[in-house]
C-alpha cells in the first residue's frame, strides 16, 4: 500500500475495507506499530475502540467493541493519499473543495479550533478533514450508517 492510498468515502482505502475484522486487517496490513486501547462512549453507553498505527505508512484504523471489533473509521496523513484522484496533504481548504465538488457530497461544516486548526466535516458522509495553520494535514473517514445504530458495510459481514 505505500505509495498508493486511494480514499475512498463509505468503503475504506484501497483494497481494505470497513466491517472487516482486526484479524483479516492484520493479514493485509501487517503488524501495528502501536495500538491504543480506550473508552470512546460518552456517559453510560462507555464501549471499547482500539486504535491501530501504522507510523510507516502514516495510517491509523479504528475498531470498535460495539460494532464486533470491525474495521470502522481509518486517518491518514500521508502526502500520497488521494480523493477522487487528487493528492490532499497540504491543500488549503479552498482547494480541498474544489477537489470534493464532483462528488456532489453534502455541504461541509467548518469549525475554528484553537491553535490555527480547522476542521471541515461532511458529516453525512462520514468524513472529516483536519487542517493546520491552513493546510490539510489529516483526513478521517468511518464506514456510513443507516441509523444511529446500524452501519452499512461495504463487505458482508460474517
Amino acid at each position: 500500500m505505500e505509495n498508493s492510498q486511494e480514499i475512498k468515502i463509505g468503503k475504506g482505502l484501497n483494497t481494505v475495507l470497513f466491517g472487516i475484522s482486526r484479524d483479516t486487517f492484520k493479514k493485509q496490513m501487517g503488524e501495528p506499530t502501536e495500538i491504543d486501547a480506550y473508552d470512546a462512549g460518552e456517559d453510560d453507553n462507555e464501549y471499547l475502540t482500539e486504535a491501530w498505527h501504522y507510523d510507516n505508512l502514516e495510517i491509523s484504523a479504528s475498531f470498535d467493541e460495539e460494532d464486533d471489533w470491525r474495521l470502522t473509521t481509518l486517518s491518514t496523513s500521508a502526502d500520497y493519499a488521494t480523493l477522487n484522484g487528487k493528492k490532499l496533504i497540504g491543500l488549503t481548504v479552498e482547494e480541498l473543495k474544489e477537489v470534493v465538488a464532483p462528488l456532489e457530497l453534502e455541504e461541509p461544516e467548518i469549525e475554528e479550533l484553537e491553535d490555527n486548526q480547522t476542521l471541515v466535516s461532511y458529516l453525512a458522509s462520514c468524513i472529516n478533514f483536519w487542517f493546520e495553520n491552513g493546510k490539510l494535514s489529516e483526513v478521517q473517514w468511518g464506514v456510513q450508517w443507516k441509523d444511529e445504530d446500524t452501519p452499512k458495510w461495504p463487505v458482508a459481514v460474517i
